[in-house]
C-alpha cells in the first residue's frame, strides 16, 4: 500500500492590499480542486473583502472558538463554491501563543483529522505590518508573494522578504505577478524586485518567478458576483492562467524542512505565534 503524500502548505501574501492575493488564493484553490486535489483554504483575514465574505459564506463558528475547544475544528470549516473547503483562521497571535502543550497537541490532532484527506493547505495570510508578521506565513512550507505594478506592492514585497529573511530565517520565496498586461511586463517587474532584494540582502534570499495572471475585467466581474471565474467565465484569460499555475504547483519540489503532516503544521503555527507574541511585547 502506497502512503498518501503529506499535505503541503502554501502561504499566499500580498501586502497591504491591491495586489489581489485573496483573489489568487481563491482561484488557486479552485484550480487545484478542478484537478481533483483536495484543498483546504485557511482565511487569516478579518472584515470586508476576505475570502469568506467574497464567496458569500457564513461559517457558524470562528477559529478562536475552536481554540477554546468550544467546538471542533471541523465545525468551523465550510464548503466553498469551486469544490474546496474554507477554514476562517483569524486568531490573535497571543491566543495561539498561550496554548499549553496539551492544548497544542489537541490542535495538532484536530488539524490531522480535518486534513486526513487533504492534499493542499492554502493560506490566505495577513500582510507584514509593524510590529509583526503573520503567523500562518511562518508556519507554511512555501511562501508565495503576490506582486502587482502598484508601487506600494513592490515595496511591501521587499519588506516581507527582508523581515522574514532577517527575523525568521526564511530564504526562499516564490513570486507571482498579478494584474499585468503580458509576460514581458511580468518579467520586468520580477527583475525590479530581484534587483532590490539582491542589492540590500545579497545572496541570502532566493526568489523564483512562478508565473503571472493578466489583468482581466471578467475576473473582477466574477468577484462582484461572488463566484469564481471558472464558474462564471470559464474561458476567460485569467481562468487559463490560474489553471496553468495549478499545473505548475503540482510539479513543485517539496522544500527541505517541509512539515511531514498537518499536525506538524499546527505545531509550527503555535511556535511561530509564540515567537511573534514575544516580538510584540518588546
Amino acid at each position: 500500500m502506497v502512503a498518501r503524500p503529506a499535505c503541503r502548505s502554501v502561504s499566499i501574501n500580498g501586502g497591504r492590499g491591491g495586489a489581489g492575493a485573496t483573489t489568487v488564493a481563491i482561484h488557486l484553490a479552485a484550480a487545484l480542486a478542478e484537478r481533483e486535489r483536495a484543498v483546504l483554504l485557511l482565511d487569516e483575514h478579518t472584515g470586508n473583502g476576505n475570502a469568506t465574505q467574497r464567496l458569500r459564506l457564513s461559517p457558524p463558528y470562528d477559529f478562536e472558538e475552536a481554540l477554546r475547544r468550544e467546538v471542533t475544528l471541523a465545525d468551523v470549516i465550510v464548503p466553498a463554491p469551486g469544490g474546496f473547503s474554507l477554514l476562517p483562521a483569524a486568531a490573535r497571535p497571543q491566543v495561539l501563543a498561550r496554548l499549553n502543550e496539551a492544548e497544542a497537541a489537541w490542535l495538532a490532532r484536530e488539524f490531522d483529522v480535518v486534513s486526513s484527506d487533504t492534499d493542499w493547505l492554502l493560506l490566505d495570510t495577513r500582510p507584514v505590518t509593524e510590529p509583526g508578521v503573520p503567523s500562518l506565513s511562518l508556519a507554511a512550507d512555501d511562501v508565495v508573494l503576490v506582486v502587482s505594478e502598484r508601487a506600494e506592492s513592490l515595496t511591501d514585497a521587499y519588506a516581507t522578504i527582508k523581515l522574514m529573511a532577517s527575523e525568521y530565517a526564511r530564504t526562499e520565496f516564490r513570486i507571482l505577478i498579478n494584474r499585468v498586461r503580458s509576460a514581458r511586463d511580468a518579467g520586468a517587474l520580477f527583475e525590479r524586485l530581484q534587483q532590490v532584494a539582491s542589492r540590500y540582502l545579497g545572496n541570502r534570499v532566493k526568489l523564483r518567478l512562478i508565473g503571472f495572471v493578466p489583468e482581466d475585467e471578467r475576473l473582477a466581474r466574477a468577484a462582484r458576483l461572488g463566484r469564481t471565474v471558472f464558474d462564471a467565465f470559464p474561458d476567460a484569460e485569467s481562468a487559463h492562467a490560474f489553471r496553468q499555475l495549478a499545473d505548475a504547483m503540482l510539479r513543485w519540489r517539496r522544500p527541505a524542512g517541509a512539515a511531514d503532516s498537518a499536525a506538524d503544521f499546527a505545531y509550527r503555527l503555535v511556535e511561530s505565534s509564540r515567537i511573534l507574541a514575544d516580538r510584540l511585547q518588546r
